[in-house]
């Protein structure tokens, strides 16, 4: 199915956020580090430390089945519930 494991970006502290052309942000979530990978026939989706957790986010590898193979997504899955991310609902997966 895949030749290697997708690498995931790791956040470093710095006291003074970069500037310039080619600096993007997100704020940090409290779910899973996951990275999606679309292969020709599936997804396949992989912890910070490389576990395959497909079976856990089940309902991100369906949705995912909707993007073009060959597409890696590196982000967090978050559970947003009674209009607030719900961290012990992601834990408990």
């Amino acid at each position: 199915m895949l030749d290697c494991i997708p690498l995931v970006a790791l956040a470093q502290a710095v006291p003074v956020l970069p500037q310039g052309p080619g600096w993007w942000y997100e704020p940090k979530y409290d779910g899973h580090r996951t990275v999606l990978r679309r292969t020709d026939e599936t997804v396949v989706l992989y912890a910070r430390s490389g576990r395959v957790v497909t079976q856990h986010w089940m309902d991100l590898a369906v949705a995912g089945m909707t993007l073009r193979p060959g597409t890696v997504l590196d982000g967090e899955a978050v559970i947003w519930q009674d209009g607030r991310l719900d961290f012990a609902a992601a834990q408990s997966r």
